[in-house]
């Protein structure tokens, strides 16, 4: 499905794309993220890992590097995310709150919907800002 939606992307400029997902992009163990191969994400802008702790454990992300050399060569900028920690602001309610455009993109996922989401912000003035010195990174709609 990942892959699919990709591959709808025509142009990277125009229809920039961050993909945000939970655990690691690219694992074989499906447990430990999503299982995909490069190809299914290379149309992306900026790929997002997503530490969800729960029962006690953090799930270890990859920080990229099952993907390392391809994410440079692409010019696709990476972030781990740890919702919960102390200096980590996620608003996770702002993207709950959007519609769901997955249906209508990719009528045949539907019974996905309530796993994958798809969120139109073309209408969004969104912004990432980031200092690798600190390696602090901000998303901000201006």
């Amino acid at each position: 499905m990942v892959g699919k939606l990709n591959r709808q992307i025509k142009d990277r400029e125009s229809e920039p794309t961050l993909l945000l997902g939970p655990g690691r992009w690219g694992t074989s163990t499906p447990s430990l993220g999503i299982p995909v191969d490069f190809h299914e994400i290379n149309n992306a802008v900026v790929l997002a890992e997503i530490a969800y702790e729960g029962a006690n454990l953090m799930p270890e992300l990859s920080f990229g590097t099952h993907f390392f050399q391809d994410l440079v060569e692409g010019d696709i900028f990476y972030v781990a995310l740890f919702p919960g920690k102390p200096y980590t602001v996620f608003n996770i309610a702002k993207l709950d709150g959007m519609p769901n455009e997955l249906p209508d993109v990719l009528p045949d996922s539907e019974k996905y919907a309530s796993v994958v989401k798809l969120c139109n912000l073309k209408n969004q003035n969104l912004h990432i800002i980031s200092d690798l010195t600190t390696q602090k990174v901000i998303c901000l709609d201006s």
